[in-house]
């Protein structure tokens, strides 16, 4: 009996076919991994706080067709616009959200809270240390950012 009881067991598994993962699975996952469109680069400013997944950290976004950054930018496909069709390229509308200071090195926004641009992007705070070395019209225009920051932080 027990040798009919193993037999049986055998029998069973020979008619139950094997689970294998589906060709369309696998592509699906592919394409997945290779999709451009999910974005996956961690930006964090150091100025507000503020955490996003962007696309793309460089000067040349390949999805904003002609722009070139002066600096290494963090860059996110506007959310807003659905994926292009077709195979071609075409030029996609972007958000740059921030770049490193060129002073120290943290990642910060674009926002006047956070960083100024005067030849390269500046945190706040190194730019308030590096003020007195710029034109007057840099330091001009500096001052009055921290002047309407200041005046949107009171109640």
């Amino acid at each position: 009996m027990e040798a009919g009881k193993n037999t049986e067991l055998n029998d069973n598994a020979v008619n139950v076919p094997c689970l294998e993962p589906n060709e369309k699975d696998e592509k699906q996952q592919n394409r997945d991994d290779i999709d451009e469109r999910i974005a996956r680069i961690d930006f964090h400013c150091s100025g507000c706080d503020m955490h996003e997944l962007v696309h793309y950290f460089g000067r040349e976004p390949p999805f904003a067709l002609g722009i070139q950054y002066k600096e290494d930018n963090y860059v996110l496909r506007d959310p807003f616009q659905p994926p292009p069709q077709g195979g071609r390229p075409i030029p996609e509308y972007y958000i740059s959200l921030g770049s490193k200071c060129s002073s120290c090195l943290k990642t910060v926004c674009k926002g006047s809270g956070c960083s100024f641009f005067y030849t390269a992007t500046v945190c706040v705070p190194c730019g308030k240390t590096m003020l007195k070395d710029w034109p007057v019209d840099a330091q001009t225009r500096f001052r009055k950012q921290l002047v309407v920051n200041q005046s949107d932080k009171e109640p």
